[in-house]
C-alpha cells in the first residue's frame, strides 16, 4: 500500500509525548489519526494544534481513571493533604470541590473536554479506586477487550481507518 493509514497512539504519559511530537513543525510524519488514552493532558489547548485536524483526534477517558483527573500544577498543592486524609478518593473530591471549571489537567487542557474539541469515544468507566484498594485498573484496561470491549473495538475501528463506526461518548 503506497498510502497506509497510520495512527499515533499515546496512553497515559505517552499521550503527552504524542501531543508534543504532533505540535512540532511538520507534526508526526505520515500520521492520519491520533488516539489519546488515559491522558493527563497533551500540552495543547485544542485538538487543532495536533496537526491532523480535530476530526482526526480521538480520546478515550474512563471516568474512574485517576490520571484523567490529575489536578493542574496549581491545584496540586491540595493533593498531598487530601491524600493524607483519605487517599485517592479524597484527592478526587478535593479536585472537584476546588476546580475552577477550566477543564485543565496537569499537562494542559483535558483532551476529553468539549473545549479541547477531540472526538471522544466510549470506554468502560472501570472500577473506582476506593473500591479496589487503590489499584489503577481503570487506567490500564483501554486495550484489554476482556475488561473493556468497547474501548478496544473503538481503537481498532480508528486504526483500521473506519472512525465513522466508533461509539461516541459525551465530552466532559
Amino acid at each position: 500500500n503506497e498510502d497506509p493509514h497510520v495512527t499515533a497512539i499515546g496512553h497515559s504519559y505517552g499521550s503527552l509525548t504524542v501531543g508534543t511530537a504532533a505540535k512540532e513543525s511538520g507534526g508526526i510524519p505520515g500520521v492520519d489519526d491520533v488516539i489519546l488514552l488515559g491522558s493527563p493532558g497533551v500540552d495543547a489547548q485544542k485538538a487543532t494544534e495536533l496537526g491532523v485536524g480535530k476530526d482526526h483526534v480521538f480520546v478515550g477517558a474512563a471516568d474512574n481513571d485517576p490520571v484523567t483527573h490529575l489536578p493542574t500544577k496549581g491545584e496540586s498543592a491540595l493533593a498531598a493533604p487530601a491524600w493524607a486524609l483519605g487517599g485517592p478518593e479524597w484527592v478526587r473530591r478535593a479536585n472537584d470541590l476546588f476546580d475552577v471549571g477550566d477543564d485543565d489537567l496537569y499537562f494542559g487542557k483535558d483532551p476529553a473536554s468539549e473545549a479541547f474539541g477531540a472526538q471522544r469515544f466510549e470506554v468502560d468507566d472501570g472500577p473506582r479506586m476506593v473500591l479496589e484498594a487503590g489499584k489503577f485498573d481503570a487506567h490500564s484496561q483501554y486495550f484489554e477487550p476482556e475488561k473493556d470491549r468497547e474501548s478496544a473495538a473503538n481503537i481498532a475501528r480508528i486504526v483500521a481507518g473506519r472512525p465513522e463506526e466508533i461509539v461516541r461518548e459525551k465530552h466532559r
